[in-house]
């Protein structure tokens, strides 16, 4: 068999991920990257689409999608500047904050299984590998 690419194995891995957690986040009626929203809310307060995108490495028209339906369940709200109407800022709801936790237990359970598999040094190792990989590809 021959050596299998990188990309593919990068991908595969991509893949893997995702489709855990979305067979989990499917019971809340969540994506993965619905909670990665979820997340950076969680972490930074009021921001704007602007800056969510940005955050989220997501674009900004999916952002905008997203936020909608989000808003719609009740995980977040969408609030007008008090200085300038034209501005909104996204916030997380106490209801978004509980399912925004409910998706960072089950990344540790994933994160959890690998160190069972992997020492410290190894997992240490893979994380600066990981960083990396990422300043490499990464689109300017």
């Amino acid at each position: 068999m021959s050596e299998k690419k990188l990309g593919f194995l990068i991908g595969n891995l991509f893949y893997a991920y995702t489709s855990y957690m979305n067979s989990y986040l499917k019971e809340m009626d969540l994506t993965l990257s619905q909670t990665r929203i979820l997340l950076v809310l969680a972490l930074n307060g009021g921001i704007s689409i602007y800056e969510l995108s940005k955050a989220t490495n997501i674009g900004k028209s999916s952002i905008t999608k997203s936020v909608k339906i989000l808003e719609k369940k009740g995980f977040l709200t969408k609030e007008i500047d008090s200085q300038d109407n034209r501005k909104k800022y996204i916030k997380i709801t106490p209801k978004g904050l509980e399912v925004q936790k409910l998706a960072v237990r089950m990344n540790d359970e994933i994160e959890n299984k690998i160190n069972e598999e992997f020492g410290e040094n190894e997992i240490n190792e893979l994380k600066e590998k990981l960083e990396q990989l990422i300043g490499i590809i990464k689109v300017p």
